[in-house]
């Protein structure tokens, strides 16, 4: 609310008039008491790592600031990774971490890096984040290293990391996860792509692509896509595949998503935390967690059975779809399941003793395919038997096993002697700043109103379009059309001409001289 509003607000609730500047010193204090002091947080960052340190033991926090000579530090970033989260995603969460960055919109700007999991409920699973002041190569490795020392990834061995291409961030994974399996965000890719390739229908197949759990049905996909344009599928390819196409995912995760969804769920839960100033900040994040670990354990009582309700949601689906699933048996475990709800008749070999599907999507999930249900049918199986471990109750408990711990306020934390930190220079940036990211092409906006793209524009006068009446005139028209105005110049007595057409109106004579009406003759 900016001045103004606020100055009318109290005019028409308390019936006073108020000064601007006097509004402008309560706007101030209120903001301050709400978003919090930068300087004299800053000045306590220390205490606030030393007080997160001796309530929650075994969490790692850290604090970088520059040294300026003097006895001046300044800060430079910031990292915290809950013991809580360590021991969550060590025991309960399969091995796959999403990292993403956002901006902070407070007074001292910078950078959010965050490090998110998936639970075996397929919700997101804060592991770690850092401040700090820009968003590069240097900081990203410096992230990476701690979120590796927490986790005791070494070199990124059975780990597959998900993330959007940032500056500097592949050559950071590259550096410390070496070993990693590297998985781009398919949605960012498509933002990318589609600059040069329009249309609902060329995206739509870009999903299918991305979707194919196995190559047979990309390459069907792909030759579809190819009729939409000379070179498309060169450009898509210029993408290497095997980070956004599925049908090339290592199989042991358990985990077949092709977006970074984790963490732009997490940047959107909190977004009004972004608004204030550091420790604020910070304090709001791990109340968040501390609440969402005790209500999703609560969540887990709700379940009606030993299975996640998303892993259930994905099983029933699979289950209508093998009803349209023909079966062949070899008299051991193998079985030949012909799919015929798909765009293209394919035939599946499932191997009940290998637990394998030449679809790759029970490898991918760990939940049982369509074809591999039909299989299980055949043999008077259970399928819930199959379903991978990740999706249980027993390991989704395992994940919040461990509280995070409340912490008091700063009025109520001892006196220290840790030197003061000051706040990084606030760099002033040329134009008015904005709070907003750049929306991509294909995003709805949020603002309730009905966008104006695609309307074409009418003339009132005429009635025709790609033109209003401001130039209607400079339009010319046919030379039998009727003058849009001839019904004014008519009750006008015919003076004047009709605007726009350049020629006099016929019930006038023809004008002799300057000036309106008829000539006088001259003697």
């Amino acid at each position: 609310m900016n001045v103004w509003e606020l100055k009318k607000l109290i005019k028409d609730e308390l019936d006073m008039y108020v000064g601007r500047s006097t509004v402008h010193r309560a706007r101030a204090k209120i903001l301050k008491e709400i978003i919090g002091d930068v300087h004299a947080e800053f000045k306590r960052l220390y205490d606030y790592r030393d007080i997160l340190l001796q309530t929650n033991p075994g969490t790692t926090c850290v604090v970088k600031v520059e040294d300026q000579g003097e006895g001046k530090l300044v800060f430079n970033s910031f990292y915290v990774c809950f013991y809580a989260m360590k021991k969550g995603w060590s025991e309960g969460c399969r091995r796959i971490i999403g990292i993403d960055g956002c901006f902070l919109k407070g007074i001292c700007k910078g950078q959010l890096l965050i490090a998110v999991s998936k639970d075996g409920n397929n919700q997101m699973f804060p592991i770690a984040w850092a401040i700090v002041e820009v968003e590069n190569s240097f900081t990203w490795t410096w992230f990476l290293k701690c979120v590796t020392h927490d986790l005791e990834l070494q070199d990124g061995r059975d780990l597959t990391i998900m993330y959007d291409m940032q500056k500097g961030l592949l050559k950071a994974v590259s550096e410390v996860l070496p070993e990693s399996e590297h998985r781009w965000c398919a949605r960012h890719i498509l933002a990318n792509w589609s600059k040069d390739w329009r249309g609902l229908e060329r995206r739509n197949n870009f999903w299918r692509c991305a979707r194919a759990s196995c190559v047979a049905e990309l390459n069907f996909h792909l030759d579809s896509l190819n009729m939409l344009g000379n070179g498309i599928c060169e450009s898509l390819l210029r993408y290497n595949k095997e980070t956004w196409c599925r049908a090339y995912f290592n199989c042991d995760r358990k985990c077949d998503i092709i977006d970074n969804n984790m963490c732009e769920t997490f940047n959107a839960w909190i977004l009004a935390a972004r608004h204030k100033t550091i420790i604020t900040m910070l304090e709001e994040i791990r109340v968040k967690m501390m609440e969402r670990i005790g209500k999703l354990r609560e969540f887990a009582d709700t379940w009606i059975c030993d299975i996640s309700p998303i892993a259930m949601k994905v099983y029933q689906d699979n289950m209508a779809q093998s009803m349209r699933c023909t079966i062949k048996w070899n008299g051991e475990y193998g079985y030949e399941v012909e799919d015929t709800s798909l765009r293209v008749v394919l035939k599946h070999c499932v191997n009940m003793q290998a637990q394998t599907c030449t679809c790759r999507s029970w490898m991918l999930k760990g939940i049982p395919c369509a074809h591999a249900i039909a299989a299980m049918h055949f043999k008077n199986l259970d399928p819930i038997n199959y379903i991978s471990h990740w999706y249980h109750k027993s390991t989704y408990l395992k994940a919040y096993s461990t509280f995070i711990q409340p912490v008091s306020n700063m009025q109520m934390w001892p006196t220290s002697t840790n030197p003061p930190i000051e706040p990084p220079p606030i760099k002033k940036m040329p134009g008015r700043p904005k709070k907003k990211r750049k929306r991509e092409e294909t995003e709805h906006p949020n603002s309730g109103k009905l966008s104006r793209r695609g309307m074409e524009m009418t003339c009132s006068n005429c009635g025709g379009y790609r033109h209003n009446k401001r130039i209607f005139p400079k339009k010319a028209r046919p030379a039998d059309s009727t003058p849009a105005n001839a019904s004014y110049i008519q009750r006008c007595g015919g003076r004047g001409r009709a605007r726009g057409t350049g020629t006099p109106t016929t019930s006038a004579p023809a004008a002799a001289g300057r000036g309106r009406g008829t000539a006088r003759k001259r003697n």
